[in-house]
């Protein structure tokens, strides 16, 4: 089986389920191969299933992690077409409770 035709196997495994939680994006740095696997999931789910993503990172440090802009653009564009954004913030709840112990 060809790596494209594996791949749009994975996706559509993914599409039957209503909601893809994609968690920590950006965590790790991604190579062109994964930029492209990620639109490709993005825009599989587009308008027709729900998305939740959390990462730490700010839109305008996306660049960061997204290897090629050309890829990135059309992805934050799907994700935030329809999206609700919740920007949160303050102390990470792992070290909050470290540090109650």
């Amino acid at each position: 089986m060809t790596p494209i035709s594996e791949l749009k196997k994975k996706i559509n495994a993914l599409c039957k389920y209503d909601l893809v939680i994609i968690d920590e994006l950006g965590y790790l740095p991604m190579n062109r191969q994964g930029n492209y696997n990620l639109f490709q999931l993005i825009n599989a789910l587009y308008e027709y299933r729900s998305i939740i993503l959390t990462t730490n990172k700010d839109f305008t440090a996306w660049g960061e992690f997204f290897v090629d802009e050309n890829v990135a653009v059309p992805i934050i564009d799907r994700l935030i077409h329809h999206s609700k954004i919740f920007m949160l913030g303050g102390e990470s709840y792992r070290l909050k409770q470290k540090n109650n112990t």
